[in-house]
């Protein structure tokens, strides 16, 4: 079982968390923190690490997206998901900037919180369903992706095409297995040659490019 340090500055939201993780059978809570000096003092003090760290945006004093950045350099093998109450481009792109694996609004459901620890174990990104449409669409509008498909990868197969598509709509690679019928594995070797053929950095510019697909 996977163990997780939740830092929240809201008891009752910590144990919300926790109660969901702890469900899962998968996820284990070994620590809550109410804000980012707390969490790093007992670090510091040589309490274990977790698996995962689960960190708001609005904490007192130190930000969760400063915290995010600290926690990736001290402690790099445990990823990073960035929690909050708003869906904003800004909050998103800064939370992957600052090193996190995931970003979740706290009104997404609990199966995203799951889904989020999921990817990042994986190494994969993850945004849940909303904040993902909402984040394409907005670097869409902000012209900064770059231009269509078959200027991007005239070399992608009419599978890695398809895949690209469900991306773009929204859809996480579990959802596209099942819509395509293949194991999630499957989608994820797609997933990785897409990102070597369209010359992508990491699944998350991944996700950037396939918003602005056209004529797909």
């Amino acid at each position: 079982m996977k163990t997780v340090f939740v830092i929240d500055d809201h008891t009752a939201i910590r144990e919300g968390f926790k109660a969901i993780l702890e469900r899962t059978g998968r996820y284990h809570v070994i620590g809550e923190a109410a804000s980012a000096e707390e969490l790093l003092k007992r670090l510091e003090a040589g309490e274990a690490a977790p698996d995962f760290f689960v960190v708001d945006v609005s904490l007192p004093g130190r930000s969760g997206l400063e915290l995010a950045a600290v926690l990736r350099r001290r402690v790099p093998e445990a990823p990073v998901v960035v929690l909050s109450m708003h869906r904003r481009y800004d909050y998103m792109a800064g939370a992957f900037r600052s090193g996190a694996s995931a970003y979740v609004a706290k009104d997404a459901g609990s199966e995203c919180i799951a889904a989020a620890l999921d990817a990042a174990a994986t190494g994969a990104y993850y945004l849940d369903p909303a904040s993902l449409k909402l984040f394409v669409d907005e670097a869409a509008n902000a012209g900064a992706l770059p231009g269509p498909l078959k200027e991007l990868g005239p070399n992608l197969s009419e599978r890695e095409e398809e895949v690209l598509r469900h991306l773009a709509a929204g859809r996480r690679a579990e959802e596209i297995a099942v819509q395509l019928g293949v194991s999630q594995k499957t989608v994820e070797n797609h997933l990785s040659n897409i990102t070597a053929k369209l010359g992508a950095r990491d699944r998350f510019e991944l996700y950037r490019i396939a918003a602005r697909m056209e004529g797909v």
